[in-house]
């Protein structure tokens, strides 16, 4: 139902670009044809990836199932616990130089030299 809602949506939308460009603003075919289909793409691709009931469900049982997990749609319970989670080391912690070190650039170098800051 979504991705039905979702073309129609992008059809309502890119076709009217579509003569307006061509029509109006004298674009070429071409052009007019890749401008409305992106819009019309972009339109698709909100619309489609949007939540109904059926997602609503799913949660439901997501949560019956496994209730120490996060729900699959609720993306800040899901945003703190990968927050949570340890990242790689970075740094001199693990013995690792700077991208910029191991480049041999320093803070003190300038675009010019004899260059004095402002």
């Amino acid at each position: 139902m979504q991705k039905a809602r979702a073309l129609i949506g992008a059809t309502i939308v890119g076709l009217p670009l579509w003569c307006l460009l061509f029509f109006s603003l004298h674009a070429t075919r071409e052009i007019a044809t890749v401008a409305a289909a992106g819009v019309g793409l972009a339109i698709f691709a909100v619309v489609a990836t949007g939540t109904d009931a059926r997602d609503a469900e799913a949660d439901a049982a997501w949560r019956e199932a496994a209730p120490d997990l996060p729900p699959a749609s609720d993306r800040i319970a899901l945003d703190r616990s990968l927050a949570t989670m340890p990242g790689p080391d970075r740094g001199k912690r693990n013995g690792q130089r700077q991208r910029d070190e191991r480049q041999g650039v320093h803070a003190g170098d300038a675009a010019t030299p004899g260059a004095k800051p402002r």
